[in-house]
């Protein structure tokens, strides 16, 4: 009991530097930690059983990254700017990833859960996991395969221009672009995912041939 009251007092002394929260516990008459403790225990019930846990996944990870790069922006503070558009690579990516990997992804056990776990890793700046995550995984990576990634997106664009300037020579725009993106795709973009997401492919514009 003694260590819990420990970590609720430095918690609701972190959250002392947000006014919002300070006027929102004036308003209410509720102290402040109850509130925000109430709120994400609340929260946590609701994506743990997966009770609209997609939607407040997805919320989270986009809601206060998206405030917060607006106060850095409006304040012109480089660090901050730099540090919430490090976020929004790493985000993108992996929203990327669990795009075309959902249907493996929707089978994991409270899967939105972790999701929201790993937002809170990549936000919070006791860990900084973003810039942790960039600086580890995705800038090596892309700074050893930037090269063959413009290449292959260069691809894609001309034969997107070919279609829409009516220089393709063939009746088939689907399959040029479906051949776009596998080449990009061959370079493992996703990494372990690369046979998922050209399988995902292939069947869209098999789709879209059939209709």
């Amino acid at each position: 009991m003694e260590q819990f009251n420990v970590y609720f007092v430095k918690f609701d002394k972190e959250l002392a530097k947000y006014p919002q929260i300070i006027e929102l516990e004036k308003k209410t008459n509720i102290p402040k930690a109850y509130l925000v403790g109430g709120f994400l225990a609340f929260t946590f019930f609701f994506i743990f059983f997966n009770v609209f846990g997609e939607i407040i996944a997805t919320l989270l990870g986009v809601l206060w990254p998206a405030y917060q790069s607006f106060k850095a922006i409006d304040k012109q503070d480089k660090a901050l700017t730099t540090k919430w558009l490090t976020y929004w690579v790493v985000y993108g990516f992996l929203s990327i990833i669990e795009l075309f990997s959902d249907v493996l992804l929707y089978w994991i056990p409270y899967y939105y859960a972790f999701k929201a776990l790993l937002v809170v890793y990549l936000v919070h700046p006791r860990f900084d996991g973003a810039i942790v995550v960039y600086n580890n995984i995705l800038e090596p990576y892309l700074d050893k395969n930037d090269e063959k990634i413009d290449e292959n997106l260069a691809k894609i664009k001309k034969k997107v221009s070919q279609i829409f300037d009516g220089e393709n020579e063939t009746d088939q725009p689907l399959d040029n672009i479906k051949e776009g993106v596998e080449d990009l795709l061959k370079h493992k973009v996703a990494g372990g995912v690369e046979d998922m997401l050209k399988h995902k492919v292939a069947g869209f514009f098999d789709g879209k041939k059939d209709d």
